[in-house]
């Protein structure tokens, strides 16, 4: 009797949510019952085989090409009366539950509550603000070797993806949740941008951030801060993180005292002209000289403007002719398009070197 009630209300169960289990159940029941009425009936004609599950579809769909129909009087009755209302209910039960399965997956997509384990090389953004963001992403995306596997927003406050059409969207009630870095395969991204609100969320995010990465290897990490103090704080814990500021006092300051140089500034990290990239030295050419360097850029219609050496903390700008360049180290330079490093000519740079 214990056993018989459990079923009972397990049956109950899948009956008020109407799930799969019940409906494909209910779909096999009413399938053998018509077929075992229509036999009863005499309609050999649509008991095959290859006849009765196309017959039953297009009764079902309400298609009915009508090549297939019974032929007795009992046949009709029993087709107008049972396999009529139970295939076409049944059927348009099923298309409903698969269309909300369809709609709910779009809406957990769409509100941030999905994973994306299986990503790899992608961006992650971390933090929304507004119009500011939206243009981050634009430039991102206009930058195809930024664009691997896409971008996964991570943000608290919002309530569904602002950009659908253009990146992913995990939703986390602060940005201190491990579990949504987890979800935006935080430690398989190729970078990691923290934009937040406010100094304070930004500076949380970059700690629950770098506890998520790996050792190695380790995602690149920019954050943005507006105040110095949050800034320094990362720095001295966390060096490989690069810390952003807003630039706008130094841009004004610049422009006053050499008219033209807030757009010269602008057009240097505008993704619509010239645009600064960077590349590393090949571990293979030894320590070329900088006119090598030079040489090899303006070959590509390119100008280079300094190198970060491996572990320095400031990068070098136009440095000395003879200066030797180690290996390792990342190059800036300013171009239409990125160059890919096999076109420049390293085997010149390395006799050199040699």
């Amino acid at each position: 009797m214990f056993v018989l009630g459990r079923l009972v209300r397990a049956l109950r169960a899948h009956v008020r949510r109407l799930s799969w289990a019940m409906l494909l159940a209910a779909l096999a029941l009413h399938m053998l019952s018509a077929w075992a009425l229509l036999a009863f009936a005499g309609e050999a004609k649509l008991l095959g085989i290859d006849a009765y599950p196309y017959w039953y579809m297009t009764t079902a769909t309400t298609i009915g090409y009508g090549d297939l129909s019974p032929s007795t009087t009992a046949g009709r009755y029993i087709v107008a009366f049972f396999v009529m209302p139970g295939a076409v209910a049944l059927f348009a039960s099923a298309l409903g539950k698969a269309s909300a399965t369809l709609l709910n997956f779009w809406r957990r997509h769409q509100m941030g509550r999905m994973g994306y384990a299986d990503m790899r090389g992608h961006t992650v953004l971390v933090g929304w603000r507004g119009r500011e963001s939206a243009r981050l992403v634009q430039l991102l995306l206009s930058d195809c070797s930024t664009d691997d596997e896409g971008i996964v927003l991570v943000a608290e406050g919002i309530a569904e993806n602002p950009l659908p059409d253009r990146m992913r969207f995990v939703a986390v009630e602060s940005y201190a949740d491990f579990d949504g870095y987890e979800r935006a395969a935080l430690a398989r991204a190729a970078r990691a941008i923290v934009h937040c609100g406010s100094d304070d969320q930004t500076l949380a995010a970059v700690f629950a951030v770098m506890a998520q990465l790996p050792a190695e290897p380790r995602p690149h990490v920019v954050a943005h801060f507006d105040g110095d103090t949050a800034a320094r704080l990362v720095r001295s814990h966390y060096p490989c993180v690069e810390c952003t500021r807003p630039l706008h006092v130094d841009v004004i300051a610049r422009a006053a005292q050499d008219a033209g140089s807030s757009l010269v500034a602008t057009q240097w990290l505008s993704a619509g002209g010239a645009t600064q990239f960077s590349l590393p030295v090949p571990d293979d050419v030894g320590a070329p000289e900088a006119h090598r360097i030079a040489e090899a850029f303006r070959a590509q219609s390119a100008l280079w403007i300094g190198y970060r050496a491996p572990g320095a903390d400031e990068p070098v700008l136009n440095p000395r002719e003879h200066d030797r360049v180690p290996a390792g180290s990342m190059l800036y330079y300013l171009a239409d398009a990125r160059i890919d490093s096999a076109r420049l000519r390293w085997p010149a740079a390395a006799t050199e070197a040699a």
